[in-house]
């Protein structure tokens, strides 16, 4: 495996882990996904340095300050969600994957009777921003079911309301 390759895989890793929605099998999977068209892929070398990695996260987990913004920012989702907006996080990769995955939920909630008002979500472009130590933003992105304008800043009013309930800075 060229040191390219290791660097490549290195930092992939480290975002998956600091993203924190995979175990283990699942960074090995992507990862594997990632390179699937090079031949001298080290499984192992692979397989170790996640294990190693993922396990330095999770005892630096056990020392952080309680609740987390992540903490913060999934109480501030669920009470949208009691509200009738659809919230995902890490709903894909892009806007047009958040916005799209917004819609299949909200299309399966209509099918069960349950009328949604809006959504709002992040994605993983998002994340990596969110992760980034000179960004450290999380951007939002969020719409009515409508996509009517005035029902759009209705949403986007709760959102802001929960977010500052969950003493998460807005900006």
């Amino acid at each position: 495996m060229t040191q390219d390759l290791k660097d490549e895989a290195l930092e992939q890793i480290k975002l998956d882990i600091k993203f924190g929605f995979e175990n283990e099998q699942q960074i090995f999977e992507g990862l594997e996904d990632m390179f699937y068209d090079e031949d001298d892929i080290d499984e192992e070398w692979l397989k170790q340095t996640i294990h190693q990695r993922y396990n330095q996260h999770q005892k630096e987990a056990l020392q952080w300050i309680k609740p987390t913004g992540f903490d913060r920012l999934a109480r501030a989702f669920d009470q949208l969600i009691v509200q009738k907006i659809v919230c995902l996080h890490n709903a894909g990769y892009t806007k047009q994957d958040g916005e799209g995955d917004c819609m299949e939920t909200i299309e399966r909630l209509d099918e069960l009777g349950v009328k949604a008002i809006g959504f709002c979500y992040y994605h993983a472009q998002d994340l990596a921003r969110a992760v980034d130590p000179d960004t450290r933003n999380l951007y939002l992105g969020f719409d009515s079911v409508t996509q009517n304008d005035d029902e759009a800043l209705q949403v986007a009013q709760m959102i802001v309301t929960a977010l500052k309930e969950n003493h998460l800075q807005i900006n």
